[in-house]
């Protein structure tokens, strides 16, 4: 098991998005500075560039769902330890106003803000 979980509704979207976009490289998941608790969680489209300069490196995670790969931003790794990537789709009866990917944390390892998208580990 990683330490960095992926739902089947996360696959699925990752996957249509790459298909109707033509794009090869997959996502990458990293952390940057900043957000209402500290960090917050990025999940980009792979570029060719970037990917070019670190698809060799030994040290890169990588999470696949058949052909659709998840890349973990090697400097990031240890702050994404813990979390689930999710997406909900719009559901107005549940009081969700849009579609989008969610990131969910581990209580144990770190706090998340209300947003969704930015937290602190502990």
């Amino acid at each position: 098991m990683s330490p960095i979980q992926v739902t089947k509704n996360a696959w699925k979207k990752m996957a249509n998005i790459l298909t109707t976009s033509n794009h090869n490289y997959g996502f990458i998941y990293s952390a940057s500075s900043g957000g209402c608790n500290g960090f917050n969680f990025n999940l980009n489209l792979f570029q060719e560039e970037e990917f070019i300069k670190i698809k060799n490196q030994r040290f890169i995670t990588q999470l696949s769902n058949g052909d659709t790969k998840l890349y973990i931003d090697p400097l990031s790794e240890m702050y994404l330890f813990g979390t689930t990537i999710d997406y909900i789709s719009e559901d107005y009866k549940k009081g969700i106003f849009e579609s989008k990917f969610v990131f969910q944390v581990d209580p144990n390892q770190m706090t998340s803000c209300g947003c969704g998208i930015s937290f602190s580990p502990k």
